[in-house]
């Protein structure tokens, strides 16, 4: 080898040191560069951040809550059987609007799925409970002439839905969910979960009617780890451990394949949109 192949040689290896040192270079200077743009966002919201800190809003303890906030709800319940067939809801609400009983926050008045009329009975709840004993009062009547006559009683306490705890499958990641209220969301179930696990994009899914399109109350979700289907299962096995809307909730271990039809709200196939 000759003096000037090795010269040459020195020179190429130099190139690719500097290269090697710019590329370096390079790969600093955009770490940096997106720390100081992470520093910039996190101060430009130091207020905010703060705030959050000093008032922390915890859904553990929001859960905890849910069966003092159901024993004031039942309160202020009646229950309701024996109404017709062929009425409607607007039709009950002005029965008791009529007879000084006006301040009905909610109206659970199932219905058949197949045609929409209701089942004959349900639970209205009304804003004071003075207002649900005045409605106490309206039992045995009959609303607007019809042949049935109504019974009105105080409403009973939920039963408490307690899961059985069991041994997990092996990498079990989803859980199945009954005894939701029918008009939960996807957000109320996250939520219920939230200090559980992750659960993966478009993990909660809320089984519905292929028809009417309506809630059945039951749900399956999956978690990102096997640990975030351990946790939930272990909380419900605690009565009133997790709660929707001030209902206990059932949870299992949930080891069928989930089916390639199952489709979101939206109605677009779940396998295709995640």
């Amino acid at each position: 080898m000759t003096k000037r192949d090795l010269d040459e040689g020195r020179v190429r290896n130099d190139v690719s040191s500097r290269d090697v040192d710019n590329a370096n270079i390079a790969v600093e200077a955009s770490v940096s560069k997106r720390k100081r743009k992470r520093k910039r966002k996190k101060n430009s919201h130091g207020d905010d951040t703060s705030k959050e800190k000093d008032t922390p809003v915890s859904v553990n303890e929001k859960a905890g809550n849910d069966s003092n906030a159901a024993n004031e709800v039942l309160a202020r319940t009646v229950y309701v059987e024996g109404i017709s067939f062929d009425s409607n809801e607007e039709e009950l609400r002005s029965f008791f609007e009529e007879n000084d009983v006006s301040d009905i926050v909610e109206m659970r008045l199932p219905t058949w799925q197949d045609t929409g009329r209701l089942r004959g009975f349900g639970h209205i709840v009304f804003k004071s409970e003075d207002s649900s004993v005045k409605a106490l009062a309206l039992d045995g009547s009959y609303p607007n002439n019809r042949k049935r006559y109504l019974t009105v009683r105080k409403a009973k306490p939920p039963k408490v839905v307690q899961s059985y705890y069991r041994e997990q499958p092996d990498g079990c990641r989803r859980i199945f969910i009954k005894n939701l209220p029918y008009e939960c969301t996807e957000e109320d179930v996250s939520l219920a979960l939230v200090d559980c696990g992750k659960i993966i994009e478009g993990g909660v899914r809320l089984v519905q009617n292929s028809v009417t399109k309506q809630f059945k109350g039951f749900a399956y979700v999956e978690f990102k780890n096997a640990e975030g289907a351990a946790a939930a299962v272990k909380k419900a096995a605690k009565p009133f451990g997790l709660c929707v809307q001030g209902r206990p909730l059932f949870v299992d271990y949930d080891e069928n394949k989930m089916k390639g039809s199952y489709r979101t709200s939206a109605g677009k196939l779940w396998t295709k949109e995640h």
